[in-house]
C-alpha cells in the first residue's frame, strides 16, 4: 500500500512540476501549500489507519525530502555543500516533517472515535483485545503501538480514558493535534532577477576589498618568511 501511494504521489507531483513546483517565480510558501495540499493528500490518504513499520517509515520520508528539495530548486550537492538542513527547508516552505502529518491525521481520526458511543463498531474495534498469546520473538506493529508514538509526539497522554477525554472537546482536541511543531516565521522572498546586478559601487566596493585581504596576507608571509 505504501508503494502505491508513492506512486499516486509521483504522479500527482508530476502534473504541476513544470507550472508550480519546478517555477522559479513561485513563491516557496505558496508551492508549500499547494504540495500540503495536494500532493500529501494523496501520499497519506488512509493513514489513519496505517501501522506503520520501521522499513516503511524512511521510505516515505525520503521521497517527501526528495520533493521538498525540488520545490526549493536545491540538490544534494548544494545540501552538502552549505549545509542546508532540512528543518530549513520546512521554515521555507512551510511544510512540516512526515511524523507530524502522521501524527495529526490518525489523531484527528482517533479523536472522532472517541467522541463514539461505545456501541458504535469502530470504537469497540479501538478498544478490542484479542485472548491469543505473543507470538514467539519481536512483535509486529500494531494500531495501540502506533497510535501511543503518534500521542508522543504532541506530549500527549498515552492512556486511553486521558486523551478521550480531551478528544471529547472537538475544537480543542484539534487545535492540540494540529499545533505546528516549530513558528515558521515570515516568507522566504526570492529577490527579483534585476535587483541582484551588481551596481558599479559595489563593484568598487569588492575591488578594495579584495585588495586589502591581499596585503594583508602578503604581509603575513612576508613575516613569516622573515622569521
Amino acid at each position: 500500500d505504501v508503494e502505491a501511494r508513492i506512486k499516486k504521489a509521483s504522479q500527482a507531483f508530476g502534473a504541476m512540476r513544470s507550472k508550480i513546483f519546478g517555477y522559479a517565480d513561485i513563491p516557496e510558501r505558496l508551492k508549500g501549500k499547494v504540495y500540503a495540499g495536494g500532493v500529501l493528500a494523496v501520499l497519506l490518504y488512509g493513514c489513519e489507519s496505517w501501522c506503520l513499520t520501521a522499513e516503511s517509515v524512511p521510505t516515505i520520508r525520503i521521497w517527501k525530502k526528495k520533493r521538498v528539495r525540488e520545490m526549493c530548486r536545491v540538490t544534494m550537492c548544494q545540501t552538502f555543500v552549505h549545509r542546508i538542513t532540512s528543518e530549513s527547508l520546512q521554515k521555507r516552505t512551510g511544510v512540516f516533517s512526515l511524523e507530524h502529518y502522521l501524527a495529526s491525521r490518525t489523531l484527528l481520526w482517533a479523536g472522532h472515535v472517541a467522541r463514539m458511543h461505545k456501541n458504535r463498531l469502530p470504537k469497540r474495534l479501538m478498544l478490542s483485545w484479542i485472548q491469543e498469546p505473543r507470538v514467539t520473538g519481536g512483535q509486529e506493529m500494531t494500531y495501540g503501538r502506533s497510535l501511543q508514538r503518534h500521542l508522543n509526539h504532541f506530549d500527549l497522554p498515552t492512556v486511553f480514558t486521558e486523551w478521550a477525554h480531551l478528544a471529547q472537546d472537538r475544537a480543542g482536541w484539534h487545535k492540540l493535534v494540529t499545533a505546528p511543531p516549530f513558528a515558521i516565521g515570515k516568507p522566504f522572498v526570492r529577490q527579483p532577477r534585476g535587483d541582484t546586478r551588481v551596481t558599479p559601487e559595489d563593484k568598487r566596493r569588492a575591488v578594495v576589498q579584495r585588495a586589502a585581504e591581499i596585503a594583508e596576507r602578503r604581509a603575513v608571509f612576508d613575516a613569516n618568511n622573515n622569521n
